[in-house]
């Protein structure tokens, strides 16, 4: 019996000893509140959804403009967040190409160069605009532009997180003098 408390008392020494942190430098037990409260602390927040564009080296991104951002994200904004948004990659496209479409009428033309050589394929996104009927002339304003996303079926809530998400998507491709004229293009949405 003595032999078996013995070992007992070694078995849960071992185990305590093995499973223990280091303990605190003043010898006190941890506070449970504190260590909820910096495990919450420690705990990652879901970005939003624009803020979830993934950024990777620059020369992933095959556009020469874009290339010279470093950081800029690589892939289409349909593949990045149209499926978070419900929307086709058909919907997504044309849907960027909309807003595009809107910063072309909005912007001075050096600007909207700017904008449009900082995104691949901007041309083939207006044009997936104006076939899928969003785009048939300019877009005036941003009530315009929401109703101009509801031809493609996106709905004016999406279009609340999509417009911001598609603006920060061409802001990070472009660098900040884009991310300038993106953000007073929007501004107010």
């Amino acid at each position: 019996m003595r032999y078996a408390l013995l070992a007992c008392t070694l078995i849960a020494g071992t185990t305590l000893a093995a499973c223990s942190k280091s303990p605190p430098a003043t010898g006190a037990a941890p506070n449970p509140s504190e260590a909820a409260d910096s495990a919450a602390a420690a705990a990652p927040k879901a970005p939003p959804i624009g803020d979830s564009i993934q950024s990777v080296p620059s020369a992933a991104v095959p556009d020469s403009a874009a290339a010279a951002v470093p950081g800029a994200p690589t892939g289409n904004l349909s593949d990045m967040i149209g499926g978070q948004l419900g929307l086709t990659n058909e919907q997504a496209k044309a849907g960027l190409g909309t807003v595009l479409a809107y910063a072309q009428t909005k912007l001075p033309a050096a600007d909207f160069e700017k904008v449009s050589a900082a995104v691949p394929g901007a041309a083939d996104n207006i044009k997936a605009a104006q076939d899928a009927g969003a785009v048939s002339g300019p877009i005036a304003d941003q009530s315009a532009l929401t109703a101009a996303l509801g031809k493609v079926g996106i709905t004016p809530d999406v279009a609340a997180q999509f417009v911001p998400a598609a603006t920060n998507y061409i802001s990070k491709l472009g660098g900040p003098e884009v991310g300038k004229i993106m953000q007073g293009l929007t501004s107010g949405m």
